[in-house]
């Protein structure tokens, strides 16, 4: 597939959301462009830029799709941050399909980083070169061709509560460094994948806040940090909120039985003292830790175990068979085979009656099927069991006239 041809396919993906969107943008409070348009360059370069709205927002959509697009300012931040993290039901988002070209390579997610410098990583990974000149959602299209054969789709999974969840700390805790509103990033230890989907890699994000912050005091009164847990940043949009629960308390209890083993010392409820701190646990805190100490602080690298507090779908990647975890990929086999046990046997065609024994027939559609394609149709059936909603389909391509090619 030519580049032109993603081009046309990105940019019409695009449009249909802009049209979509157009209404809802022109209800949004015009004093919001300035936080959105924020949200847009920090997500695209990092930071922020300089000058006016307007400007700023030209070069934006110059970097993304070569072109400068119609309608208002709201209208178009609205449109374009849609594009970099929801999608539509045709296309994943950019992000996730960053995400999921990440994983395929380095089978890791670099989410602190920026959409720029993750892309940047790819092209030099893949090509030796970085690919300047063409719009970034082309050349998030080539990267994906290079990869994998069929175009990156979504489907929904249910990610099921009490999941656990692998984590550790991005960023040192400490009273002398961290005051009240501070962001702590917590990054997956480890991928969350459901039925042959990835929903999270490994390198994903977990917002947290500093919900309070005492120096120690006088007279041995010990210093205290009230932290939140937020929510994970997986693939898709939808950000599963975490909690403190029996069963990450149980992975805790586990993980420091087994010792460091080079990954970091573990903090969580009930967890020895780390360099002064007790962690108590959620004491008045629907999510989070309650961390006490002289000479309290938490380093980097520090790891910890979370839980999924309810059931939440959420928009995640259907791996190809090739490319499944080796750990992943025997567990699909077994539950194939299974599933294929049970299918194949039909008393009317397959048993035939000999006297007193019984011969069963060969299934030849089941033991022709291979392991790729019956993989392929189970993640569908699994998919409809979740949600009779399509996250995504194949793209939507439009003549090239219609979008002033």
């Amino acid at each position: 597939m030519s580049l032109k041809k993603y081009a046309i396919i990105f940019l019409a993906a695009f449009l249909l959301l802009f049209c979509g969107l157009s209404a809802f943008a022109a209800e949004e409070d015009e004093g919001s462009s300035a936080g959105m348009m924020e949200r847009i360059e920090t997500l695209i370069y990092g930071e922020v830029s300089k000058g006016g709205l307007v400007d700023r927002l030209g070069t934006v959509e110059r970097e993304l799709f070569g072109r400068s697009l119609p309608g208002t300012v709201a209208e178009r931040h609205a449109a374009i941050l849609n594009f970099l993290e929801i999608g539509t039901e045709e296309q994943p988002s950019m992000m996730f399909k960053i995400g999921v070209a990440e994983w395929i390579v380095n089978k890791r997610n670099e989410a602190s980083e920026s959409a720029l410098r993750r892309l940047e990583r790819l092209e030099n990974n893949l090509d030796g070169a970085l690919q300047y000149g063409s719009p970034v959602a082309m050349r998030v299209e080539r990267i994906l061709a290079t990869l994998v054969t069929d175009p990156v789709t979504s489907q929904v999974v249910k990610l099921p509560a009490k999941y656990v969840l692998k984590l550790r700390f991005m960023d040192e805790l400490s009273p002398a460094i961290s005051k009240k509103g501070d962001q702590v990033r917590l990054e997956l230890m480890s991928d969350v994948i459901i039925n042959g989907c990835l929903v999270a890699p490994a390198g994903s994000l977990l917002l947290t806040e500093i919900r309070e912050v005492k120096k120690p005091r006088m007279f041995g009164v010990p210093g205290e940090v009230r932290l939140n847990f937020k929510e994970l940043r997986p693939l898709g949009p939808q950000h599963p909120n975490v909690t403190i629960g029996a069963e990450a308390q149980k992975a805790i209890a586990d993980a420091r039985k087994a010792g460091d083993r080079g990954e970091g010392p573990v903090i969580g409820a009930g967890a020895a003292s780390i360099a002064g701190a007790a962690i108590l646990g959620p004491i008045g805190l629907v999510s989070g830790f309650f961390i006490r100490g002289n000479s309290l602080k938490i380093a980097a690298g520090s790891r910890t175990y979370l839980q999924i507090a309810e059931d939440t779908n959420v928009a995640a990647y259907q791996i190809p068979y090739s490319l499944l975890p080796a750990d992943v990929k025997a567990e699909v086999d077994k539950r194939l085979e299974t599933e294929r046990d049970q299918q194949s046997y039909n008393p009317d065609r397959d048993t035939i009656i000999k006297g007193d024994v019984f011969h069963r027939g060969t299934n030849s559609d089941s033991s022709s099927q291979s392991a790729s394609s019956a993989y392929s149709s189970y993640s569908e059936s699994s998919s409809r069991r979740t949600s009779n909603t399509t996250t995504t389909t194949g793209p939507i391509e439009l003549p090239p006239e219609d979008l002033g090619y």
